[in-house]
């Protein structure tokens, strides 16, 4: 027997599916209306009023209106303003209120601010704001002004307290020789503005923290002092003592610690590293003063030695013995002193230079006098006492020079000052057109013969002058043209010793004979010399006599104190040779003025 078996599905209820989403529709409805309905009435609730969730000055504010909210601010507005904000520079603090700051709140602005929360844009934008006002609460800061003239006030006070200028280091040396280094001070200025500026960021925002206070700070240009005052503690603790000792002469000078003050000047340099330095140094004209002094001191010209040698026997003796010359180099001194503000010492040593005489007395041995180059001599027969005194005061002067290879002779520089206090008399001399009377008459004769021992010996002539007139004492054997004037300081005799050998000058005056007579003596030269003249030109005639009255005289009587002489333009040619080579071939030209005879005619009454 077979069995079929028919499976039976289960009858089950069946909602209808068109209700299931008409429930869900209802339900989307219900909840938008209702959401709808809720913001809507949340938007007529809040309509003049600040949304939910808006805080200002820490106070709730949602609820109120502009007015009520500007109130409310406005209350809590002092508490904010006397917020203290403190100043501070190192550990120094100054406190001030943000109302001190200068610091005011516009509640107004503040309450519109809020009031405009959820206001301001699009219906979506401002109601993502009334959301997160409501969810998460926003906050209005304060909106704040500021007037800079209370702060200003206040930081002016607080800057003249802390501000300063930069001051360099310095050096004091008192009268009393304490030294006292002053330190560099850094300048210090309150920036006003900027100290302000901080102020105002964080006046409102109730942070406690202190607000340093801004400071520019001024480096001082001089900053180190010590070295200084070290070095001027050291030299000023004891004096200085100045010596030399140089060939036979030695000296000493003490500087006193107040003279040595008087004469240090303190500087202010700055270096190579950048940094700014007190320096001493010696005061340049004090300490060339002082040390002048000390040079005039010291100084002294190298003397030469004067020999005289024995025509017979050819033996030399020493006359004058030399002398060596000494000088103080300032130059050098003065650096030496700056030398010693780098070893300061209480000693130092003068730098004088050993000047070594040109005609050494221990060279005798090298020079060879026993030779007569030449000789010269000049008459004065018929001078005055005077005039020959004079011509023999001038002539010793001269005796015993040596005139070394290649220098010049001066004959002005061994004469000397003709003066009475050098040993001349008032005697005749040349005078305008007159014979006169005057100091030294007679030196010319010296010159003269000097002039023509050098001519003729062959030297080199540097300076010549002639005698504006022709003078009979000088054309004695020789005619005229072989005369020397020389009249202090601007004409002057002088010849070159342009030979490598030493030149002894020896005179010898004789009164009785009235001669002079210069003689030079010195190793053999070769040389040879010829002339030519004198050549005479351009012959002038005196003017007529001239007659003039001399109360002196008796009436009628007449004396001549003047006598003739024509002028004339003179030539001597000089030729000088040795070994036969020319070294000098020059002229000596003289140009006289006419001389006229001058008479005195007696005119005193009753005189024989």
């Amino acid at each position: 027997m077979s069995h079929t078996t028919k499976a039976v599905r289960p009858f089950l209820a069946r909602v209808p599916r068109l209700q299931t989403g008409a429930a869900l529709v209802y339900l989307t409805i219900s909840v938008v209306v209702t959401l709808f309905l809720t913001v809507v009435l949340y938007q007529i609730v809040f309509l003049d009023r600040i949304f939910l969730g808006v805080r200002a000055m820490d106070v709730d504010l949602g609820g109120l209106t502009r007015a009520q909210a500007n109130a409310v601010i406005a209350g809590q507005a002092n508490s904010y303003l006397s917020f203290p904000i403190t100043l501070q520079y190192g550990d120094r603090h100054w406190t001030l209120t943000a109302r001190q700051a200068g610091a005011t709140l516009d509640t107004a602005q503040m309450a519109d601010q809020a009031y405009a929360i959820g206001r301001d844009s699009s219906l979506l934008t401002n109601l993502r704001q009334q959301w997160r006002a409501l969810r998460h609460g926003i906050r209005i800061g304060p909106t704040s002004r500021y007037d800079s003239g209370p702060a200003n006030s206040r930081l002016s006070e607080i800057a003249q307290s802390v501000g300063r200028p930069a001051r360099d280091a310095r050096l004091i040396i008192h009268h009393d020789l304490t030294v006292k280094a002053v330190p560099a001070q850094v300048g210090l200025a309150v920036d006003v503005d900027a100290t302000r500026q901080a102020m105002h960021r964080l006046a409102l925002t109730g942070n406690p923290d202190p607000i340093e206070l801004v400071v520019r700070e001024t480096p001082p240009s001089v900053t180190e002092v010590e070295d200084a005052r070290h070095l001027a503690e050291t030299l000023l603790s004891d004096s200085l003592t100045l010596t030399y000792d140089a060939a036979d002469q030695a000296g000493e000078w003490v500087l006193t610690p107040s003279q040595l003050a008087d004469m240090i000047a303190i500087t202010e340099e700055l270096d190579a590293d950048g940094v700014g330095r007190v320096r001493l140094r010696f005061d340049a004209d004090r300490t060339s003063a002082y040390l002048s002094d000390i040079a005039a001191q010291i100084e002294r010209l190298p003397v030469d030695a004067r020999f005289e040698v024995n025509p017979d026997s050819g033996e030399v003796t020493v006359l004058q013995p030399s002398r060596m010359g000494l000088r103080l180099d300032v130059h050098a001194a003065l650096a030496a002193a700056s030398e010693l503000l780098a070893n300061p010492t209480h000693h130092a040593q003068l730098p004088v230079v050993v000047i070594p005489p040109a005609v050494p007395m221990d060279a005798v041995h090298t020079m060879d006098f026993t030779n007569v180059i030449t000789e010269a001599t000049t008459y004065f027969k018929g001078s005055p006492e005077a005039r020959v005194h004079n011509i023999q005061a001038a002539a010793i002067k001269f005796h015993g020079i040596v005139v070394p290879p290649g220098d010049v002779f001066s004959f002005n520089e061994y004469l000397g000052p003709v003066t009475a206090e050098n040993g001349f008399e008032d005697s005749l001399i040349i005078w305008g057109d007159r014979t006169a009377v005057g100091i030294g008459g007679g030196v010319c004769q010296v010159s003269t013969t000097a002039f023509r021992t050098a001519f003729f010996a062959g030297y080199q002539i540097v300076e010549r002058w002639a005698h504006g007139y022709r003078v009979g004492w000088y054309e004695t054997d020789v005619g005229p043209g072989l005369d020397a004037t020389i009249y202090a300081p601007n004409v002057d005799f002088r010849f070159r010793n342009d030979t490598d050998h030493y030149l002894l000058i020896q005179t010898d005056t004789d009164p009785e004979a009235a001669t002079i007579t210069f003689s030079f003596h010195g190793a053999p030269v070769n040389r040879t010399v010829t002339t030519e003249g004198p050549i005479e030109e351009n012959v002038v005639s005196p003017q007529p006599p001239r007659y003039e009255d001399d109360p002196t005289l008796p009436e009628g009587t007449t004396e001549q104190v003047e006598w003739e002489k024509d002028g004339v333009d003179v030539t001597i040619r000089r030729t000088v040779t040795e070994d036969g080579v020319v070294v000098h071939d020059d002229t000596a030209v003289s140009r006289y003025q006419p001389w006229r005879a001058v008479y005195l005619t007696g005119t005193a009454e009753g005189q024989e």
